[in-house]
């Protein structure tokens, strides 16, 4: 009998150990959208959720137009979160990216998102013309995010 509970408790035991990617629901979904520019530049919009869902929408000069999901990871939406943190504004604001040196016109502009489960957005919009080594920065960030994301085909 003291075997049987033994080995029982053991097997619950290691269930617990059992790898399940699965994010805690009180992270933030993040958002991106790109907006036109003098030109051809592609305009999408990129959702990112806890659990590594990818939300693309293609609108314009994209090579996907329309709605697509694709299942990521919790380490994509992680390395976004991080890669994101040092420009996230404090929860619940609107913010704009300045202290520009230099400005190029005609470029085009991110807005970025973070949307808490309670509904709460916190909101940066970014001209990747308005160049100072921050945004030069935040501009590398958001060039790779195709790439990282697994998106770039669709862009």
């Amino acid at each position: 009998m003291r075997f049987l509970v033994l080995a029982t408790l053991s097997g619950l035991a290691l269930m617990g150990c059992a790898s399940v990617q699965q994010a805690p629901n009180t992270l933030e979904t993040i958002r991106y959208a790109s907006s036109p520019c003098f030109g051809a530049c592609p305009i999408y919009s990129v959702e990112v959720a806890p659990t590594g869902l990818i939300r693309f929408e293609g609108k314009q000069y994209t090579k996907a137009i329309g709605v697509k999901e694709i299942q990521g990871s919790v380490k994509d939406y992680q390395k976004l979160a991080d890669d994101l943190k040092t420009y996230r504004p404090e929860t619940g604001t609107q913010a704009k990216t300045g202290g520009c040196q230099q400005t190029a016109t005609d470029m085009s502009s991110y807005y970025i998102s973070w949307i808490q489960p309670n509904g709460t957005e916190t909101k940066l919009s970014h001209y990747t013309g308005c160049m100072s080594p921050a945004n030069n920065r935040l501009n590398k960030v958001m060039e790779k995010l195709p790439e990282q994301l697994g998106i770039k085909d669709l862009i």
